[in-house]
């Protein structure tokens, strides 16, 4: 997961969430796998991504044994495992006992993730109405900030999300199902850009 200003070296994924923070903004985390359809399609898709506005961006490496993701993702790592495709951000789940959660945001790196749901990823009609309480729980054991991921997939639950007290939202089927869905991959990149720049619209 990189920073867009980390390439350069001039910002860390802490540091952008700080600055969003203290900007009262909530980041915006798309999710891609790399080399879904193709490297040089991942190349455009990360230069549109950025100047959609995205804060941080998750690149998925592509791996044998996916199984926290859905279909949409494991069709994506799937494909990519034939292609030639640092410091860890630790998963929270709603099932984490509390001991657990404050022992898994203390060694996170960067910021903690909130898996917004028990499953697979995927699309969801609805954010699970617990998170909001989650958040507040991880809130009180650390001040790390915390992004919320799995099922989030349209700006409705962006707002609501950030609303909850969120700082990030992280999006990664329903961004991979612009590419892997259209077409061509030139349709897809056009369907990525307007896709993200609705999500990034919606953030506060």
């Amino acid at each position: 997961m990189a920073d867009r200003g980390e390439a350069t070296g001039k910002r860390s994924v802490g540091e952008t969430f700080s600055r969003l923070r203290e900007l009262g903004k909530t980041a915006f985390i798309p999710f891609i796998t790399a080399g879904d359809p193709d490297l040089a399609t991942t190349s455009k898709a990360l230069k549109i991504l950025d100047s959609c506005g995205s804060d941080v961006i998750e690149l998925g490496v592509p791996y044998s044994d996916p199984l926290a993701d859905g279909p949409v993702i494991q069709a994506s790592v799937s494909y990519c495992l034939h292609l030639p495709a640092t410091k860890s951000v630790l998963l929270t789940t709603p099932t984490t006992p509390i001991e657990r959660m404050k022992e898994i945001a203390k060694a996170s790196e960067g910021f903690l993730y909130l898996v917004s749901a028990v499953g697979v990823t995927g699309a969801r009609s609805n954010v699970n109405a617990r998170v909001e309480h989650l958040l507040q729980q991880i809130k009180q054991a650390t001040n790390k900030p915390v992004a919320v991921g799995f099922g989030v997939s349209t700006p409705e639950h962006v707002k609501q999300i950030a609303g909850w007290g969120a700082d990030g939202v992280i999006i990664g089927s329903a961004i991979v199902r612009q590419l892997c869905e259209a077409a061509t991959p030139e349709e897809g990149l056009k369907r990525l850009e307007e896709y993200a720049k609705n999500i990034k619209a919606a953030m506060p």
